[in-house]
């Protein structure tokens, strides 16, 4: 039995979910513009544009400012509260389980006699792989809107390509920065004069619809919605059992003072980081075609464009975030379930 919770005592699953929806929304809003910092470095993984977090940040405050930094923040707040909610109340109601020794009820008997760290860790995991499916919308759409380029249209960047067709001009973006130009097709000897209220040239926005917008016509929605899941759960998988582990084993092994969650979330990023690249070239892959949206392809593309390093584009501003938020998570777990335990009535034996 779980020697935090008292025989009377039980989970209020209503008051988790209250008090963890609004206690995850200020990291949420403080990370996010590391986040995106990281998604354009990745982004940027194979073109002429910067990977460094310096030069992803200063392009993008020059190009479209602080806001720039913002954008789909309120997709990924919306899937990012859901799925630690998810996340943690499967993690602590399974844990309950298994030390109240009812495991072998959902298949996990053979945990039952194990140590805190293995519990811990594939506990932490199992909940975690849950959590991933579940996320994998909410990341692919905030990310495609992170990489979309500014809703204010410049001239100075545009070149011109004749198109014979009677096609209508449309734009077809290149790049996810704005150091690289992008080419505007037209009719044949159709004059360049970008039309303002061109839908095709304005940027991706939540409005009108905007999941057709980022989404290629030739992909279904649900192929689109759920790209990257297999890089995903690898990611998953290769982050988790690290991060749990190593947690619970730094907590009771070492001196308190060695900061388990900071160490825990250092480790299972750099195990977890090429995987996490993968996963991000696919989820914001606009035109690819679904042989090039495998992950053994991505990967295989990346080293081969940029070598092995390339699978770590992105981890500095990937430890910026999870390394503090390992500090807090667990810090923020522990609090919401202390004030969400509640006093039940024992029955007579």
């Amino acid at each position: 039995m779980d020697p935090r919770l008292k025989r009377d005592q039980t989970i209020d699953f209503k008051r988790y979910y209250l008090y963890g929806f609004f206690i995850n929304l200020i990291p949420i809003y403080v990370f996010y513009p590391i986040r995106t910092i990281k998604t354009i470095q990745q982004s940027n993984i194979g073109t002429s544009s910067a990977t460094t977090m310096g030069k992803v940040f200063a392009e993008r405050i020059k190009a479209e400012g602080v806001r720039g930094f913002f954008k789909g923040v309120g997709v990924y707040g919306l899937g990012s509260i859901s799925g630690r909610l998810v996340h943690f109340s499967t993690y602590d109601a399974l844990r309950d389980m298994v030390y109240k020794g009812k495991g072998s009820s959902v298949g996990l008997g053979w945990l039952e006699n194990r140590s805190h760290s293995t519990i811990n860790a594939l506990l932490g995991t199992l909940s975690a792989v849950i959590t991933s499916s579940f996320m994998i919308p909410f990341d692919v759409i905030s990310q495609q809107l992170q990489v979309s380029r500014s809703p204010h249209f410049s001239t100075n960047n545009v070149t011109q390509i004749n198109n014979t067709s009677p096609t209508l001009k449309r734009a077809i973006s290149t790049a996810t920065t704005s150091n690289q130009p992008t080419y505007i097709v037209t009719p044949h000897n159709t004059p360049l004069t970008p039309n303002i209220n061109d839908p095709h040239l304005h940027s991706v926005s939540l409005r009108n619809n905007f999941i057709t917008r980022l989404k290629p016509k030739d992909v279904p929605l649900h192929h689109f919605l759920y790209r990257g899941w297999a890089a995903g759960l690898l990611n998953t998988i290769s982050f988790f059992p690290a991060y749990f582990f190593t947690y619970t084993y730094t907590l009771e092994t070492l001196q308190k003072n060695q900061h388990p969650g900071v160490m825990a979330g250092a480790i299972a990023t750099f195990t977890s980081a090429p995987f996490d690249v993968v996963k991000t070239k696919i989820q914001i892959a606009r035109e690819a075609g679904q042989k090039e949206l495998r992950w053994w392809n991505m990967a295989a593309s990346i080293v081969k464009t940029e070598g092995v390093k390339g699978l770590f584009v992105g981890m500095s501003a990937r430890m910026w975030v999870i390394v503090p938020l390992g500090s807090l998570n667990f810090w923020v777990f522990e609090k919401v379930r202390d004030w969400s335990v509640v006093k039940i009535p024992l029955k007579d034996e």
